[in-house]
C-alpha cells in the first residue's frame, strides 16, 4: 500500500510568507483514494484557513499528522509548490514528490533533491487530449470566416448578454488569428471610443454571429461549409495536449479583476480602456471577466504588439493586460522603455505569464513575478502586478476544490499507482524532472 502525503503550502521561493493557502486534498476528494488503496495523511491545517477542517478530512478516512514528522516515511507527497529547503530536509530518500517543480527557476532545490535521491513528477507537466467545448469550436468555425477584407481596419465586436462564452472566445481566436484585426469588444448598448469605426460589426447572441458591414447584406457566420482556415485551426485545437493541473481560465479571470480593482482604487472608481495582448487560454479569462464587468476591451494580436505598432494602442490604455508570449522567448512584448514612456501614468499594466530570473516575462518590469506579499510596484508612476498564480486572487477555496478534483484524475487514474508508485512513474515518465 502506498502511504501519500498532502502537504501544506509553506513559505518558500514562490510562496513568500507563506500566503498561498491553496490544498491539493479537500475532504470530499479522500474516498476515492481509499478506493484505490492508498493510505492517506493530511499534514495538521491544510485546509483551515480555507474552509476545510482537520476533522473533515478524518472523518472522510484520512489521518492527520503534525509537521515535521508527516514528511517522514511517506512513499508519495502531494504539494502544489515545491517544498522548501526545511521541508526537503525532513523527505525519506527515495521518496516521491508530485508538485510543480520549475526547477529551472530553482538550482537550488534541484541540488537538495537529487541529494535525497527525491524522484519528482512535475505536475505542471502532465497533460492529457484537448477536450474542447462544441461551443468553442462552433466559434472558432463562425470566426474563421473574418478574413482581412471582410473586417476591415477597426472592427467591432458587439456581445450581446445571451451569447455563450465559450463561443465568443472560439470566434475571437480564429477572427484574430486569421483576420489580423485588433479587435474591439463592446456591449450593444455602450459607445464605441477608441479608434474611428469602419462601420463593420461582428454580432453575436445565442443564436450565433452576424457580420454587418455598411449597406451590404447581413452575412451569418454560421451558414455554408467549414472552411480549409477552421478545419486548420479546430483540428491544430484538438491536437494540442491540455495541461491537466492548472488553472488557466481562472489565472486570466484574476488578474483581471485585480488589474480593474486597483484601478479603480487609483482612479475614483472610473473605468479605464483596456487592451489584451493575445488571445490564448489565459486571456480568455480575461475576456470572461471583462465582459462580466461589462467593460468595453480591445484584443491586439501580433502585428499590433509589434515593436512599431504597439507604443500607439499603449498610448490610450488605462490597463493593459498581457496574455501573450514572446515567440521562442527571446524578446519582450512590452519593453521597460516602452512601459516608462508610452504607457499613461497612472495605467496598470497586468502579466499574466509570468516568469523568473530564469526565464523572463514578456513584460520586461518583471525580473520576477509578484507575490501574495506585494502583488504590484509602482515604477515612474505606473502600476506593475504579475502574480504567481492568479488563480489564488480568484479564490482559494473554489480553487483548491478545482485542484483537489485533478490531482485525484491523476493518482486515482488506476488502483495500480496505489500498489506501485514505479507504475505511476512509467506513466508519466515524460512529467518526470528527477529520479528513475
Amino acid at each position: 500500500m502506498t502511504t501519500v502525503l498532502f502537504a501544506k503550502e509553506s513559505d518558500c521561493e514562490e510562496n513568500p510568507g507563506g500566503l498561498d493557502l491553496r490544498a491539493t486534498l479537500v475532504p470530499e476528494d479522500v474516498p476515492a483514494y481509499l478506493a484505490s488503496g492508498y493510505d492517506v495523511v493530511v499534514q495538521q491545517g491544510l485546509g483551515e484557513n480555507i474552509g476545510f477542517l482537520d476533522v473533515q478530512y478524518e472523518m472522510a478516512g484520512a489521518r492527520i499528522e503534525p509537521y515535521p514528522s508527516c514528511y517522514a516515511g511517506k512513499d508519495l507527497v502531494v504539494k502544489l509548490k515545491g517544498p522548501s529547503a526545511t521541508e526537503i530536509a525532513q523527505l525519506t530518500p527515495g521518496t516521491t514528490l508530485f508538485s510543480m517543480g520549475h526547477l529551472y527557476c530553482f538550482p537550488e532545490r534541484r541540488k537538495l533533491l537529487e541529494e535525497k535521491a527525491v524522484r519528482l513528477i512535475g505536475m505542471e507537466t502532465v497533460s492529457e487530449p484537448q477536450q474542447l467545448p462544441a461551443a468553442y469550436l462552433a466559434g472558432i468555425r463562425a470566426g474563421a470566416r473574418l478574413n482581412p477584407d471582410l473586417l476591415g481596419e477597426a472592427p467591432l465586436v458587439e456581445v450581446h448578454p445571451s451569447a455563450d462564452q465559450d463561443y465568443l472566445n472560439g470566434l475571437l481566436r480564429a477572427a484574430m488569428r486569421f483576420g489580423r484585426r485588433p479587435l474591439r469588444v463592446t456591449h450593444p448598448d455602450q459607445e464605441t471610443d477608441g479608434p474611428a469605426q469602419t462601420g463593420v460589426r461582428v454580432v453575436v447572441t445565442s443564436a450565433g454571429s452576424t457580420l454587418l458591414a455598411g449597406n451590404l447584406a447581413p452575412v451569418l457566420l454560421e451558414e455554408g461549409e467549414e472552411t480549409e482556415e477552421a478545419a486548420k485551426l479546430v483540428a491544430e485545437e484538438l491536437g494540442r495536449p491540455a495541461r491537466v493541473i492548472g488553472q488557466i481560465r481562472e489565472v486570466g479571470i484574476g488578474g483581471a479583476k485585480y488589474g480593474l480593482d486597483l484601478y479603480h482604487r487609483l482612479h475614483d472608481g472610473a473605468d479605464p480602456a483596456v487592451l489584451v495582448l493575445g488571445y490564448g487560454n489565459t486571456s480568455m479569462g480575461a475576456f470572461e471577466h471583462l465582459r462580466a464587468e461589462r467593460i468595453p476591451f480591445t484584443v491586439l494580436g501580433r502585428d499590433q504588439t509589434s515593436r512599431t505598432e504597439l507604443p500607439a494602442w499603449l498610448r490610450g490604455a488605462g490597463l493593459v493586460i498581457n496574455g501573450a508570449e514572446t515567440p521562442g522567448g527571446t524578446e519582450y512584448i512590452l519593453t521597460t522603455e516602452q512601459a516608462h514612456t508610452d504607457v499613461p501614468r497612472g495605467a496598470v499594466v497586468i502579466d499574466l505569464i509570468g516568469g523568473s530570473p530564469a526565464k523572463r516575462s514578456p513584460v520586461e518590469p518583471f525580473e520576477w513575478t509578484t507575490f501574495l506579499t506585494q502583488i504590484h510596484f509602482e515604477s515612474q508612476g505606473r502600476y506593475f502586478a504579475g502574480l504567481w498564480g492568479w488563480d489564488m486572487y480568484y479564490s482559494m477555496h473554489d480553487t483548491a476544490k478545482e485542484y483537489s478534483r485533478r490531482v485525484s484524475s491523476v493518482l486515482n487514474r488506476t488502483p495500480a499507482y496505489a500498489a506501485s508508485l514505479d507504475t505511476f512513474a512509467d506513466d508519466y515518465a515524460y512529467a518526470r524532472q528527477l529520479g528513475a
